[in-house]
């Protein structure tokens, strides 16, 4: 993973500096990355969407780099500020030998989004029906793969099976590859599962958050003079974040649909009512209630990660040098009463 980010960061363009120094009547202009485009994040976009980040006084370019190596390629090279990616892209980092270590401000998912889905109709849908196939995964070291291996491991399927996964295959170029007959089975997240589904090309058979439960999956952030220096910009897009998963925990399926539609074109409302229905009715925690990064959730991510080989036990981060909780508890107590 270390090789990719350095790779990603050779290749890079001229590094991005924004000054953060803006008046009172400026808005604090950012650059973020975010890993991919999906609902999976909609606490982000209502966030942006209904001006919960505007009203933190914040103007937030935001990029989507179609990998978690890009982003943090990214965030080392000063092009962002800082990212949204799963917690494996700051954890590889800070095993590196970038001596500015990264640090995560801020919650946003609970768990695995993404779902794994059947070329064929199955009415009782088994794990053991997995194993022999053919599974599209995803990129090799990633938190959709070292996922979607966890909970086939746990779950029984063979060795052989789960060491044939299929994982040189581009996000961009997945559905493409699924629908020329690439797999038997696949993780896709949203919205690529409901456009496959409407399409006939795909069943959907299990949720990978609902099988592994509490695992915090994506996060927010930055290197740590990044944070030093513009505390005041981090704090005003934790808030944002918290507001937005207080109005979303309350919102009606409509209105959050309604508010996503902007960053998800050529998707209709009753395709982001579909998605949003879908999460709130897995049984599990799918968005982060609070901004705080869970103790318990970061462990486990890291378990996953040592249990795919991509993490020595003796590299475990600790909680307290990876995360830092002032921007989380400050927003936290600033909504409490709402």
């Amino acid at each position: 993973m270390m090789k990719k980010l350095l790779g990603a960061l050779t290749i890079a363009a001229v590094a991005f500096s924004a000054p953060i120094g803006a008046s009172a009547q400026e808005k604090i202009k950012l650059k973020m990355a975010e890993v991919v485009r999906s609902q999976f994040y909609i606490p982000m976009y209502v966030a942006l969407a209904k001006g919960f980040v505007a009203e933190e006084g914040l103007d937030v370019e935001m990029v989507t780099t179609n990998g978690g190596d890009r982003a943090g390629a990214l965030i080392l090279s000063g092009q962002a500020d800082f990212a949204l990616a799963g917690p494996e892209v700051p954890i590889y980092i800070f095993n590196g030998e970038s001596a500015d270590k990264p640090l995560i401000f801020c919650a946003l998912t609970a768990t695995d989004g993404l779902f794994f889905v059947s070329r064929k109709k199955i009415d009782n849908f088994d794990w053991s029906m997995v194993n022999g196939k053919k599974i599209m995964g995803w990129r090799p070291g990633s938190t959709p793969e070292l996922y979607l291996e966890y909970v086939l491991r746990q779950r029984g399927v063979n060795d052989v099976t789960v060491k044939g996964i299929v994982t040189n295959i581009g996000p961009a170029a997945r559905d493409g590859a699924w629908m020329s007959g690439m797999g038997d089975f696949a993780i896709f997240n949203e919205p690529n599962v409901t456009n496959l589904e409407k399409q006939g090309h795909a069943h959907l058979v299990a949720s990978i958050g609902k099988e592994v439960g509490r695992a915090d999956y994506t996060v927010f952030f930055a290197k740590k003079s990044w944070l030093e220096k513009n505390a005041v910009a981090a704090q005003k897009w934790t808030n944002a974040i918290a507001h937005a998963q207080l109005w979303v925990k309350s919102a009606e399926t409509k209105d959050i649909a309604q508010a996503i539609i902007p960053y998800f074109p050529g998707l209709t409302l009753e395709d982001n009512m579909t998605v949003v229905d879908r999460y709130r009715s897995l049984g599990v925690q799918i968005w982060a209630e609070s901004t705080t990064t869970d103790k318990g959730g970061l462990a486990k991510a890291q378990e996953i990660m040592v249990a795919g080989g991509v993490l020595p036990a003796d590299k475990i981060v600790p909680y307290e040098k990876l995360v830092t909780t002032d921007f989380a508890l400050k927003a936290q107590a600033k909504f409490a009463t709402q």
